[in-house]
């Protein structure tokens, strides 16, 4: 069976739902719900592979506080291996302040610990146990990002295929950033969202130029309109619809499509999009990332109840 590991960035989500609208300075605005979730896409990921049937660990920081131990109570309890996670003395774990709506939702994180992680553990002898790796949030790991080339290069010497999503550029220089290229060259699956497809192409929708620095396939989330891949080594682009769902928080929809795909790939299964697609229509229906994750069996079951 395949072994994945993740590597990346720890936090917690504290999720507030039923806003009226976006925040205004000198006002307050009353929600209708909160809650803390396991944060951070890398650990969402995690969570959903191994729900839907992966063995799975994951390597990363936290800080010696209340925070830094909950995410590892909740990765342990979600059925996710934690023994290559370190507790940083001194240091504080990540927190995102999510802000969600119907249709799409506002983030405000402080880095944490996580933007002092380097992934300088990793080497052949640990890889050696793993199938793929897979990492996310490029652009808030600060330290990782001059790694991951040679980390990715690393991990396709060792026989295992490699995954990245980007996330949202904090710092907005996208492109301009000197290690995503290389990392995008050594990289099988890279699963950015629209928005961020858009801005790594200069503000404009061109799928098939970004794919042409993807070193395998581009797969990119598009919300209520589906997902996009474009297939090496044509260039075929594939777009799929998604399902007919009632939204209540796109918290970690995308996270949950990054394991879907990567499971029904992993798996061999015959339409890993259409799947994926199903894992992130199946998150917006929960409040958080993690919330209810399916089993492969419960999500083929959710694909045969929304079929259109």
């Amino acid at each position: 069976m395949p072994r994945v590991l993740v590597v990346g960035e720890l936090n917690a989500d504290l999720v507030m739902t039923g806003l009226p609208s976006l925040p205004i300075l000198g006002r307050e605005l009353v929600g209708t719900g909160f809650r803390m979730t396991l944060g951070s896409s890398s650990a969402i990921t995690a969570v959903r592979l191994a729900t839907l049937g992966l063995p799975v660990d994951f390597m990363g920081w936290v800080g010696d506080d209340e925070m830094g131990r909950y995410v590892i109570q909740q990765l342990m309890a979600l059925g996710v291996g934690t023994q290559h996670i370190q507790t940083i003395a001194g240091a504080a774990t990540g927190v995102t302040l999510v802000l969600t709506y119907p249709r799409d939702r506002a983030m405000l994180t402080y880095p944490g610990v996580m933007a002092d992680f380097d992934g300088q553990e990793i080497n052949h002898d640990l890889l050696s146990g793993y199938t793929h790796l897979h990492v996310g949030s490029f652009f808030l790991q600060s330290t990782l990002q001059a790694h991951l080339p040679a980390i990715f290069r690393l991990a396709h010497e060792g026989g295992l295929t490699t995954s990245l999503d980007c996330g949202w550029d904090p710092s907005e220089q996208w492109q301009a950033n000197p290690y995503l290229q290389p990392t995008l060259a050594a990289t099988d699956w890279f699963f950015p969202n629209e928005s961020e497809a858009t801005a790594l192409t200069d503000g404009t929708w061109q799928p098939l130029k970004l794919a042409e620095q993807v070193g395998g396939t581009l797969v990119i989330k598009r919300g209520a309109e589906g997902a996009t891949a474009v297939y090496p080594p044509t260039r075929e682009i594939v777009n799929r619809p998604t399902l007919p769902v009632a939204v209540v928080d796109t918290t970690g929809a995308g996270d949950a499509f990054n394991a879907g795909y990567l499971y029904a790939t992993l798996t061999g299964q015959a339409d890993p999009l259409a799947f994926a697609i199903a894992c992130g229509a199946q998150a917006v229906t929960q409040v958080g990332g993690t919330t209810n994750a399916p089993t492969a069996d419960e999500l083929n079951e959710f694909i045969i109840n929304h079929a259109v």
